[in-house]
């Protein structure tokens, strides 16, 4: 699957406006500490968080307060264990390009691997079946140099609000997402240790830095669906 004349004109105009337009969230406060955090507990789970969106951490400053701290703090207050998490991300990471930076060091032990990717791709109207070509060749990889226990997590694409831009293009990014999340659904039932996480939050205005900073929200809405794969306790223990 290649791809269309229209995505290569889209993937233009978004990586010219992400430069350039006053609008753009070029500018945002985002993390630029140390990538792993941690929840203390007794026996932690380690979390590795890779993609782009709403991981990079847009309006704050640390990975304590972006998606990979307030899940990890999220994960712990409800297993009352300990949980790390290494936050994998940076501006225009997409699948394709993460295979490099999820090395078997990066995913040694790892319990649990969370992949949200989509939000770049979706504002270029990438074809659906290319970026699940792309999502599928990088869940292989992921099971690949992961442990045989390794639980492997898809979380939904959702469309960006984007006040500026035209309602028929807002319709075709929407049509997208779709097709999108489609082909997630498609990988997580050819695999055993991979799950969709069905997210919908309010769409938020990626022009507009208000409410940036909604990540303790986001992870609370991420846990059930990883907490649901975990083993089952036998009675009385």
């Amino acid at each position: 699957m290649f791809a269309t004349l229209e995505h290569v004109i889209m993937k233009i105009f978004i990586f010219m406006w992400v430069r350039v337009s006053a609008n753009s969230w070029r500018g945002y406060p985002r993390p630029k500490d140390a990538a792993t955090v941690r929840a203390e507990g007794p026996n932690p789970h380690k979390v590795v968080l890779c993609g782009s969106g709403i991981v990079i951490g847009y309006g704050v400053a640390s990975h304590e307060l972006a998606l990979g701290g307030s899940f990890a703090r999220a994960l712990t207050s409800r297993t009352q264990r300990g949980t790390q998490v290494i936050t994998v991300t940076a501006p225009g990471l997409q699948a394709k390009s993460a295979r490099k930076r999820l090395t078997p060091r990066v995913l040694d032990d790892a319990d649990i691997v969370i992949l949200s990717f989509g939000t770049l791709e979706i504002l270029s109207l990438t074809p659906p079946k290319l970026w699940g070509n792309q999502l599928e060749a990088l869940v292989t990889d992921v099971l690949k140099k992961s442990s045989t226990t390794t639980q492997v997590f898809l979380v939904d694409c959702n469309t960006p609000k984007m006040s500026t831009f035209t309602a028929t293009y807002q319709r075709r990014m929407a049509h997208t997402a779709n097709g999108f999340n489609e082909q997630l659904q498609s990988i997580t039932r050819a695999h055993d240790r991979v799950h969709r996480i069905e997210f919908g939050p309010a769409a938020e205005d990626a022009e507009n830095i208000e409410g940036r900073s909604r990540y303790q929200e986001w992870a609370a809405s991420l846990v059930p669906a990883v907490v649901a794969q975990f083993p089952s306790r036998p009675s009385g223990s």
